[in-house]
């Protein structure tokens, strides 16, 4: 097994590329980071689930639409890191997101800036670690509208 510290320092790398995948839409790198098998939550300020995939195909299509001609920027810190077991971390990030949206008529808004916590379960498949499950709830979130929405 690899040594704890060596563990945590390739969880914290890996999920610095997540977010830099994220950013720059490299759909083929981000989706290479996720167990063959993930769960995806996504939890909104008042405790409801917003979104939910447990096809990773299904997420990066909802994804991709969602974010084409968005420019990103998403960050995380204040990691708890804990390696279960050889095969097996869980992993806690503070996170905050800033999403311009293009100018373009859509149901999407101007931009959202968000915060929250990440929970996570990495798991060692094929020599690597991929993520298995995500989950992200939100403490809070600003949506600013189209000038122009209804």
């Amino acid at each position: 097994m690899q040594n704890h510290h060596a563990v945590v320092e390739t969880i914290r790398t890996l999920k610095a590329r997540y977010c830099r995948y994220v950013d720059t839409q490299n759909w083929s790198e981000f989706a290479a980071m996720f167990a063959r098998d993930p769960s995806l939550r996504f939890i909104g300020e008042d405790g409801v689930v917003v979104a939910e995939f447990d096809s990773l195909d299904e997420f990066l299509a909802v994804t991709k639409g969602y974010l084409a001609g968005a420019r990103t920027i998403h960050q995380v810190h204040n990691d708890e890191i804990d390696v279960i077991s050889e095969t097996e971390v869980h992993a806690i990030w503070s996170m905050e997101d800033y999403l311009i949206f293009p100018d373009v008529n859509d149901s999407r808004p101007a931009s959202m800036h968000g915060y929250g916590h990440y929970h996570e379960t990495w798991l060692r498949e094929d020599g690597q670690w991929r993520l298995g499950h995500l989950e992200l709830r939100r403490t809070i979130l600003e949506i600013k509208p189209k000038e122009n929405a209804a």
